[in-house]
């Protein structure tokens, strides 16, 4: 007679484990688009990858004659840096399905009760990677709170963008880390209006700009520390540490930013960041590079290039090869989860998905009866973080104003 684990485990691998990656693409498609990385190898206390931190710029030094003595100066240093992957566990609870998993139901009656939530489990996972790398600074916050909470079941925020009904989540300070408010689950979300609807009233002591972050991924007893995998805001930076390395020691660690100041974006600002990228960090061409932003700044790009575009269309050659998703021939990828903001310009090359374990059902646990019900489990499990190879081939433009449609 066929077993509950040895059904599972066929059922699982036959409906579920071939289209994980699959689904997963579906909710993140620009996360997707990173390479993974091959060399991000595991170890006991972390993962090692080389990341370039001095003289690849350089290209080396001619020598007048052979002296046998190295050179001092212009040579490449490749750090080997240490990382511990972060882990994203995603569990499915499923329960009243013992009359399909009996032998008289059968293992196709079996599939169809947990294929399709998987899937979406799945999906929702992808669309969590996403929004993480797209707006992450690695503590998981989601936004900030726009205004001090009070006795209601409405939340003023700076962008109800990441939050999706069903969410619990809390309020923290994101000096020390104390809870504000929560926990609660998110039951609407107004973009327009920047606004989340909670399940019950939230009171607290807290004011404007306080975090919110899915409960139970802080500890709640002191400051947020670093518990997912790094996004663009985290990497795209040319102050602070990036994998405990300074990019003040350390110069070629510091991304191109340019703070707009409350301007709308306009192509002088994206020539200046692509300027930057090419003179300043001697790239050569932007080969390989992209643009990432949110939907309202590339309508308000495409805003700009439109006299261009229409021409071109009309096969005027002005040498305005404008098309609907690039910048100068270049791809512009772009998701209503960016934050609003800002625009990305990148190497995709220079970030990459240092993958220990990708997105999967665990083995080991696989399909696991819950104690004293009519219930079992998938566990969703990831091992992996961010890597930012070269981070001084990154720049972002900051502080544009957000267009509204």
């Amino acid at each position: 007679m066929i077993t509950f684990n040895t059904l599972g485990d066929m059922l699982l691998r036959r409906y579920i484990v071939d289209f994980i990656a699959q689904m997963q693409n579906l909710s993140a498609p620009i996360y997707t688009q990173l390479q993974e990385d091959t060399n991000f190898t595991p170890s006991g206390d972390g993962a090692y990858f080389g990341i370039r931190i001095a003289g690849n710029e350089a290209g080396g030094g001619w020598r007048a004659t052979d002296d046998n003595v190295l050179p001092t100066a212009s040579n490449e240093n490749v750090k080997q840096a240490r990382v511990r992957p972060k882990k994203y566990y995603h569990t499915v609870t499923f329960s009243g399905l013992a009359e399909a998993v009996s032998a008289r139901g059968g293992e196709d009656a079996f599939a169809a009760g947990i294929t399709d939530a998987i899937s979406q489990a799945v999906k929702r996972a992808g669309a969590r990677f996403e929004t993480d790398f797209l707006r992450g600074d690695g503590t998981g916050r989601l936004t900030n709170t726009s205004a001090s909470p009070s006795a209601s079941t409405t939340i003023a925020v700076d962008d109800a963008r990441p939050f999706r009904s069903g969410q619990v989540i809390v309020g923290l300070s994101n000096s020390t880390g104390l809870r504000i408010f929560g926990p609660v689950t998110v039951v609407s979300r107004s973009i327009s209006g920047a606004t989340i609807t909670v399940s019950s009233a939230v009171t607290g002591s807290g004011s404007a700009n306080d975090g919110i972050y899915i409960s139970g991924e802080q500890s709640e007893a002191s400051a947020p520390t670093e518990v997912t995998a790094l996004g663009l805001p985290a990497i795209v930076s040319a102050t602070g540490t990036i994998y405990n390395l300074s990019r003040t020691t350390y110069p070629i660690l510091q991304s191109k930013v340019i703070a707009a100041g409350s301007v709308a974006l306009d192509e002088a600002l994206l020539r200046r960041l692509r300027r930057q990228l090419l003179v300043e960090t001697d790239v050569g061409s932007l080969e390989g590079f992209a643009m990432i932003s949110n939907w309202e700044q590339y309508d308000r790009y495409t805003e700009i290039s439109l006299p261009f575009r229409r021409f071109n269309d009309m096969r005027l050659e002005l040498g305005a090869q404008q098309e609907l998703t690039t910048f100068e021939g270049r791809p512009w990828l772009i998701s209503h989860q960016a934050l609003p903001d800002q625009v990305f310009q990148l190497n995709l090359g220079a970030v990459v998905r240092g993958v220990v374990r990708p997105l999967s059902i665990d083995e080991r646990v696989n399909m696991a009866w819950v104690p004293g019900q009519d219930a079992f489990t998938v566990l969703l499990k990831y091992y992996g973080e961010n890597v930012a190879r070269m981070p001084n081939q990154t720049a972002k433009l900051t502080g544009l104003t957000t267009p509204t449609y």
